[in-house]
């Protein structure tokens, strides 16, 4: 079964810096991360269905999996900007999600591993080092490197889902379970151009549309 899978992180420890002669900085030491947040999305062509009053709702594009990790941690930096998490959030006093801690996490994204699922997702690589769980390559189909040309810039999620999507994400902070999706979209999309025999040719003109606006979304609507 192929899944779209996003996490966010949050920072335990600030990076430590040392100034060069030539003025520039250093990382002596980097920030230590910790998951704060991972979700899982069944597939958009799933034909798994559930019973609702009579009914069958479709599950495809829906999340199997969407949890906060709670850490015994203190956490110096919630990086809200870039993880959507807010002060509050990962503390059981006061946070409105359920909580779970690391291990359990880890268990359940273990299970899928070893269950063959396969992974869809932008910079997973990164993503699993700092989970710490390895994953088989072949269970893994990297956006960042699919939509990648050699020797050429790699392009931000947010970039490709408004290039060829047509839809601005990310606009004020990310959420796991939109970039899950359209991570998932931008699969889809690379499939059906490799059938069509045509993907090549679309990646050299996401690139040509990309140099023209600098690899950036416009701002505004």
């Amino acid at each position: 079964m192929i899944v779209g899978i996003d996490s966010e992180f949050v920072a335990l420890t600030a990076e430590e810096t040392e100034l060069r002669i030539d003025g520039t900085n250093l990382v002596t030491r980097p920030s230590r991360m910790s998951l704060g947040r991972v979700s899982v999305v069944r597939s958009l062509d799933s034909k798994a269905t559930v019973g609702v009053k009579g009914a069958e709702q479709c599950l495809a594009g829906t999340p199997m999996i969407d949890d906060y990790i709670k850490t015994p941690e203190q956490i110096m930096d919630y990086l809200t900007r870039f993880s959507g998490l807010l002060p509050g959030d990962l503390d059981p006093a006061t946070s409105p999600h359920h909580l779970i801690p690391l291990k359990r996490a880890y268990v359940k994204l273990r299970y899928l591993v070893d269950k063959g699922y396969i992974f869809v997702g932008h910079g997973l690589n990164n993503d699993f080092r700092i989970i710490n769980i390895w994953v088989p390559p072949e269970q893994i189909m990297d956006t960042v490197n699919i939509y990648h040309l050699p020797n050429r810039r790699k392009m931000s999620l947010r970039f490709l889902a408004y290039i060829i999507l047509s839809q601005k994400i990310q606009s004020e902070v990310h959420d796991s379970i939109e970039d899950a999706r359209t991570a998932l979209l931008l699969y889809q999309h690379y499939l059906n151009c490799k059938a069509q025999g045509r993907w090549e040719e679309e990646l050299e003109r996401i690139y040509e549309a990309g140099q023209k606006c600098g690899f950036q979304v416009p701002e505004g609507r």
